[in-house]
């Protein structure tokens, strides 16, 4: 073999197990349409406000969109927990919890 068809022999093969590595974007709908939860909670502190969130269906995390006053709304993520188990996520100090989500991850 010439050097020069080893290079695109190794060049493709690379591209070949590159390709097969990443996960497809249908693959990723189908995991994120296949999580089902529920036992949504909020709660507070005198000083900041959190949720939690339980899921099925595969590895996920809280996703809260959290309002903070002078600044906006904005989102934080909870702890990753596998299928069944409750992710919390707290938002910044003197801001309120707005809704919490699901998020396969």
């Amino acid at each position: 073999m010439r050097i020069r068809d080893a290079a695109v022999f190794v060049a493709s093969t690379v591209l070949a197990f590159a390709g097969a590595a990443v996960p497809s974007a249908s693959a990723a709908d189908s995991s994120a349409s296949a999580l089902t939860c529920s036992n949504k909670q909020y709660f507070s502190t005198p000083y900041n406000a959190g949720a939690s969130i339980r899921c099925t269906g595969g590895p996920f995390v809280a996703r809260l969109v959290c309002f903070k006053p002078g600044y906006g709304t904005y989102v934080h993520y909870g702890n990753r927990v596998e299928s069944g188990g409750t992710s919390t996520v707290w938002c910044a100090p003197e801001a309120t919890a707005q809704t919490v989500t699901g998020l396969a991850s």
